[in-house]
C-alpha cells in the first residue's frame, strides 16, 4: 500500500482543509513530517489510520471529541480522505466523522463504490492484506509500538505474531484438542459416577455381577412360591365374601321387619287426628271456593266508593286553590309599572350614552393629534440645538482653512525656492542663477494639509445645512398640524387659540369621559331593571295563565268525579247484597263463622297431603311387613361378627404375604435394572478409556510447555530476527545481534519466544528490556524493518510499500543517528517510501525532502517542501 493523495478537513489541530501530494516527491525514498510539538505530526499517520479502519493510530484518539478540531467552523465537516495504491490498482477512500457514527465510502479501480463500516473494513483487510493491528505493527509504526514488540513477554509477542502470520488455526486446533479430552474425560467420569452410585469396584465388577446374578435367581423362586400362596387366600377371601353378603342380607330383612311393625304401630295412632283434618279440610273449602268470591267483591266494591269519596273531595279543595291563585296572579299584574313607557326611557337614555362615547372618541383623537404636535416641537427644539452646535463647528472650520489658505500662499516662494537648481532657468523670473533663493518658513503649510483642512470645513457645511433643512421641514409640519388641530378643537370650544389648547383640551377631555362615565352606570342600572320587569311581566302573565287553566281542570274534575262515586256507591250496595246470599245459602251464621272456617288455598293443599300421604304410607307398611315375613320365615338371625372376623384374618395373612412379595419384586428388579446398566457402563468403560488415553497423549503434547502455535511461531521469530540483524549491526557498528532465547528459565511460564542481544564487544547476551534508550531504539527499529521483510516475504498479496515511523530519534546520538538514516534510505530506494514524524534538528538538515506542520492561533497548516 502507498499513500499518493491526503485530504484533512476539520481533524484534530487542523481548522480546515489541507492536502498532502505524496505523488509529487514523496512516492519513494525518505522523506520527514517536522513540526514544534502539538503542531499535528502525528495527526497525518492518525489521518491516514482513520481513514483506512475508522480508527486513529494511537489508543484513545477515536471518537468525535478527540478527532473534531477546536478550532473548525460549526458548519465544516470532519472528513478525511485518502487516494492510494495497491500493487498496480488505485483506490479512494473517504470516511466523515459525526457526533454519532461514521460515513464511510471506498471507490474501487473499476468505479463501482462499498459504504457502511464493517463491510469497508473486511474490503480493506483484503486490498491491503493486513488488518489495523497489523498495519499499525508493520507499516505505520506509532510511539512507543516497535519498542512494545521489543520489550514483550512470550505471551504479549505470540497474540502480535498470531495476528500478523495467521497463527490463530493452530491455536484454535489446540484448543479443539482441549476442549474433546474434557469431552472423553466427561465420558469417563460418569461411567465411573455409575460404578460409584452402586458402590462397585469397576475392576472388580465381575465377582459383583455374579454375587447380583445369584440373588437374581434366588428371588425368581421366592417370588413363584408367593404367588402360589396369595392364590390359595384369594379364593379363600371369595368364599368367606359370599357368605358374609348372604348373612348381611338376611340379617337386614330381619331388622327392617323389626323396624316396620313399631312404625305401623305409631301410624295407627294418628287415625283421630287425620279424621279431624278432613273435616277441617271440607268445610274450609267451602268457605274458600263458595263464599270467599263474594267476600272479595264486596272489598274491592267498598274500597273504591271510598277512594272515589276521597278524590271527589280533593277536587273541590283543588278547586278552591286555584280560585286563591287566580285572585292574586291578577292582583300582582296590575301592581307591576307598564313596561313600554320603561323601555322607550331606556331608548332615550342609549341614544344620550352613545352620542357621548361617539364625542369622547373624537376629543380623545384630538388629543392624540395634539401629543404628537408637542413630539414634533420637542425634536425641533433639539434640533434646533444641534444646528447651533453644527453652525459653531462651521464657523471654527472655515476660520481654520482661512487661515491655512494664507499661509498657504504666503509659502508657495520658499516651496519653488527648494526646487531650483543651478544653470537651470527659474520658472518665476526664469534667471539661471539664484543668489539668493527665498527661504521656506518653519510653520509653512503644505498643499495636502490644506485640502484636509478644506474637507473638514465642507464635511462641516454639510452637516449644517442637512440640520437646517430638517428644522424647516418640522417648522412647516407644525404649522400645518396646528392650523388643522385648532379648526377641529374649535367645533368643540369656540373661540380657542394656541396659547389656551392645552388647558381647554384637559379639561373638555375630562368632563366628556366624567360624563360618559355617569351615563354608563346609568344605563347599565336601568337595563338590568328593565330586565327584571320583564322577566316580572312574562312570569305574572304566566302565573295567571296557569291557574285560568287550573280553575278550568278543577271544575271539569268535579263532575267526572261526582259522577263515578255515584256508580261506585250503587256497585257497593250490590256486592253486599250478594255476599249475604252467599253466606246463608252456605249454611254460614254470619261472618264470624265464615272467617273462622275460612282456610287458604295452601293450607287446603297441606291438609290434604297430609291425609294422602298418611293413607299411603299405611299402605306400604302393610305390603312391606306380609313380603318380609314370607322371606323370614323358619329361618334364623345369623352371626354376622363371627363371619367377619374370619374374613379379617384371611385379608390381613394375604396382605402379608404380597408386602413380602413385592418387597422381593423391588429388589429383583433393582438388581436386575443395576446389573443391566453397569454391563452397558462396563462396555462403553473400555472404548472410552482407550479414546481417552490417545486424546489425552496428543493433547498434552500439542498444548506443553512448547505448543503448536509457539513452535510454529518461532520459526517465523527466527527468520524477523535474522532479518533484524541485518541493520542492527549495521546500526551499532557490529556491537549487538538479537538472539532467541532457548534457556527455559522459570518452567511455569510459557517460553520459546524470548529477546535476548549479544554484545559482541564483551561476549555476553543480556536481555533485550536491559537496552538504553538509543540502543533499544536501533533494536525496536530493527526488529519492525525485520518483521515487515519477512511479512512481506510470507504473503504474496502483500505490498508493503511504504512505512511510517514515528518519533524515537532523539535518543540517538549524532553517529548513530547518521547510521539509522542510511539504513532507512537504503530500505526505501525506488519505488518504495519510508516516512519519519520527528522535531530532531539533525533530521530537518540531514532529510531535504519534508511536509512541514506550522502550528497557530487558528489551527495548524500543512506546508510540503520537494527539496531544501
Amino acid at each position: 500500500m502507498k499513500p499518493i493523495k491526503l485530504v484533512i478537513s476539520a481533524f484534530g489541530p487542523f481548522a480546515d482543509v489541507q492536502i498532502i501530494d505524496f505523488n509529487a516527491s514523496f512516492t519513494s525514498g525518505l522523506y520527514l513530517i517536522t513540526g514544534e510539538t502539538g503542531a499535528g505530526k502525528t495527526t497525518v499517520f492518525d489521518a491516514i489510520s482513520f481513514a483506512l479502519y475508522g480508527k486513529a493510530s494511537g489508543e484513545g484518539r477515536s471518537d468525535y471529541n478527540m478527532l473534531r478540531s477546536d478550532f473548525a467552523d460549526d458548519k465544516a465537516k470532519t472528513y478525511v480522505e485518502l487516494d492510494f495504491v495497491s500493487g498496480k490498482s488505485s483506490y479512494n477512500i473517504k470516511r466523515t466523522i459525526k457526533k454519532i457514527g461514521q460515513d464511510v465510502i471506498i471507490t474501487l479501480p473499476d468505479g463501482t463504490t462499498m459504504n457502511g463500516d464493517r463491510a469497508v473494513k473486511q474490503k480493506v483487510a483484503e486490498i491491503i492484506g493486513l488488518d489495523r493491528e497489523q498495519f499499525a505493527q508493520i507499516v505505520m509504526i506509532a510511539q512507543n509500538d516497535f519498542l512494545r514488540f521489543l520489550n514483550s513477554g512470550t505471551d504479549d509477542r505470540l497474540k502480535i505474531l498470531r495476528h500478523i502470520f495467521g497463527t490463530g488455526s493452530l491455536k484454535q486446533f489446540q484448543e479443539r484438542l482441549k476442549a474433546l479430552v474434557k469431552h472423553e474425560n466427561d465420558k469417563l467420569m460418569l461411567i465411573l459416577h455409575d460404578f460409584k452410585r452402586y458402590d462397585v469396584d469397576i475392576y472388580k465388577r465381575g465377582e459383583q455381577f455374579a454375587i447380583w446374578e445369584a440373588q437374581i435367581e434366588s428371588d425368581k423362586c421366592e417370588q413363584l412360591e408367593f404367588d402360589r400362596q396369595l392364590a390359595e387366600y384369594d379364593r379363600r377371601k371369595q368364599a368367606l365374601a359370599a357368605d358374609l353378603a348372604v348373612a348381611e342380607e338376611l340379617s337386614l330383612k330381619f331388622s327392617e321387619l323389626e323396624r316396620n311393625l313399631r312404625e305401623l304401630d305409631i301410624h295407627n295412632l294418628k287415625s283421630g287426628e287425620v279424621s279431624l283434618a278432613k273435616g277441617r279440610a271440607s268445610r274450609g273449602e267451602t268457605a274458600l271456593r263458595k263464599v270467599k268470591p263474594y267476600a272479595d267483591e264486596l272489598q274491592k266494591a267498598s274500597m273504591n266508593y271510598a277512594a272515589a269519596e276521597a278524590e271527589r273531595e280533593k277536587a273541590i279543595k283543588a278547586e278552591n286553590t286555584t280560585n286563591t291563585a287566580l285572585a292574586a296572579a291578577t292582583e300582582a299584574i296590575e301592581a307591576l309599572p307598564l313596561l313600554d313607557a320603561s323601555q322607550e326611557a331606556f331608548n332615550e337614555l342609549v341614544k344620550e350614552y352613545e352620542s357621548t362615547a361617539d364625542r369622547l372618541a373624537k376629543i380623545t383623537a384630538l388629543k392624540n393629534e395634539y401629543a404628537v404636535i408637542t413630539a414634533k416641537k420637542s425634536d425641533l427644539s433639539n434640533n434646533q440645538s444641534d444646528f447651533n452646535r453644527l453652525n459653531s463647528e462651521f464657523v471654527n472650520a472655515d476660520e481654520k482653512y482661512r487661515t491655512y489658505e494664507e499661509a498657504f500662499l504666503r509659502s508657495q516662494a520658499g516651496i519653488i525656492a527648494q526646487k531650483l537648481e543651478e544653470d537651470k532657468p527659474c520658472p518665476v523670473c526664469g534667471s539661471p542663477y539664484h543668489p539668493a533663493p527665498a527661504q521656506l518658513s518653519r510653520n509653512a503649510v503644505t498643499e495636502a494639509v490644506l485640502k484636509k483642512s478644506a474637507a473638514l470645513r465642507d464635511t462641516a457645511q454639510s452637516k449644517r445645512e442637512a440640520c437646517a433643512s430638517k428644522c424647516s421641514a418640522l417648522r412647516g409640519e407644525i404649522e400645518t398640524l396646528t392650523k388643522r388641530f385648532i379648526a377641529d378643537l374649535s367645533l368643540f370650544i369656540p373661540n380657542i387659540n394656541e396659547n389656551s389648547i392645552e388647558n381647554g383640551l384637559g379639561g373638555l377631555y375630562k368632563r366628556t369621559y366624567t360624563a360618559l362615565h355617569e351615563l354608563s352606570a346609568r344605563k347599565d342600572a336601568d337595563k338590568k331593571a328593565l330586565d327584571g320587569l320583564t322577566v316580572n311581566w312574562a312570569v305574572k302573565t304566566e302565573q295567571r295563565k296557569n291557574a285560568e287553566l287550573s280553575l278550568k281542570a278543577a271544575r271539569t274534575l268535579i263532575i267526572e268525579r261526582d259522577a263515578n262515586a255515584r256508580k261506585l256507591q250503587k256497585a257497593y250496595n250490590t256486592a253486599m247484597a250478594a255476599y249475604s246470599s252467599a253466606l246463608h245459602d252456605n249454611a254460614f251464621i254470619d261472618e264470624a263463622e265464615y272467617l273462622g272456617a275460612l282456610i287458604t288455598d295452601n293450607e287446603l293443599t297441606e291438609i290434604k297431603s297430609l291425609v294422602l300421604e298418611y293413607e299411603k304410607k299405611g299402605e306400604l307398611l302393610n305390603r312391606d311387613i306380609a313380603r318380609l315375613k314370607e322371606e323370614t320365615a323358619n329361618r334364623e338371625q345369623p352371626d354376622i361378627e363371627a363371619l367377619r372376623v374370619k374374613s379379617k384374618l384371611a385379608h390381613a395373612k394375604s396382605m402379608e404375604i404380597n408386602e413380602k412379595r413385592d418387597k422381593t419384586n423391588t429388589r429383583l428388579n433393582k438388581t436386575e435394572a443395576a446389573l443391566k446398566e453397569l454391563r452397558r457402563a462396563a462396555s462403553d468403560f473400555e472404548k472410552v478409556e482407550k479414546s481417552y488415553a490417545a486424546v489425552k497423549q496428543l493433547a498434552d503434547s500439542a498444548n506443553g510447555k512448547l505448543d503448536f502455535e509457539t513452535y510454529a511461531q518461532m520459526a517465523y521469530f527466527e527468520r524477523v530476527i535474522r532479518a533484524a540483524n541485518l541493520r542492527l549491526r549495521q546500526m551499532s557498528q557490529d556491537r549487538y545481534t538479537l538472539l532467541r532465547k532457548t534457556d527455559g528459565g522459570d518452567r511455569r511460564r510459557r517460553t520459546g519466544l524470548e529477546l535476548e542481544v549479544l554484545d559482541n564487544w564483551t561476549g555476553k547476551t543480556r536481555p533485550a528490556n536491559g537496552l538504553s534508550g538509543g540502543e533499544s531504539f536501533m533494536a525496536s527499529l530493527s526488529l519492525a524493518l525485520g518483521l515487515s521483510d519477512i511479512v512481506q516475504q510470507s504473503a504474496g498479496g502483500i505490498h508493503l510499500d511504504a512505512m511510517f515511523i514515528d518519533e524515537g530519534f532523539g535518543s540517538l546520538d549524532t553517529d548513530v543517528l547518521e547510521i539509522a538514516i542510511r539504513t532507512l534510505s537504503d530500505m526505501s530506494g525506488p519505488g518504495r517510501s519510508i516516512g519519519i514524524i520527528s522535531h530532531v534538528t539533525e533530521l530537518r538538515e540531514r532529510i531535504d525532502r519534508q511536509i512541514r506542520i506550522e502550528k497557530s492561533p487558528s489551527g495548524s497548516r500543512i506546508t510540503v517542501c520537494a527539496a531544501l
